[in-house]
């Protein structure tokens, strides 16, 4: 979760905030998910992105290693609760 934790914060803060709030994309902390929650799910999104909702893929920068190592990261903020989250979006 360290090595995850670290390329969280190189890559994905900008859009989704420092503790997972969200911002430009979604709050990843609650239980409502645009694309699916499971770990799969979460992966498949990392490294393929969403181009419509300006998430670009992360495939050419991360390897699976890292990126499953982000995805477990983004899967332990589940429930944390963090101060100015974004309104859910997705389903439960």
């Amino acid at each position: 979760l360290d090595e995850g934790k670290q390329l969280y914060k190189e890559n994905c803060v900008a859009c989704h905030g420092k503790l997972g709030e969200g911002g430009v994309g979604p709050n990843l902390t609650d239980p409502n998910w645009l694309h699916g929650g499971d770990i799969k799910s979460v992966f498949k999104t990392i490294k393929y992105g969403v181009a419509n909702k300006g998430m670009k893929s992360w495939q050419a920068e991360l390897g699976p290693k890292q990126i499953q190592q982000v995805a477990s990261y983004i899967k332990s903020l589940k429930g944390t609760n963090p101060p100015n989250g974004k309104e859910p979006e997705g389903d439960v």
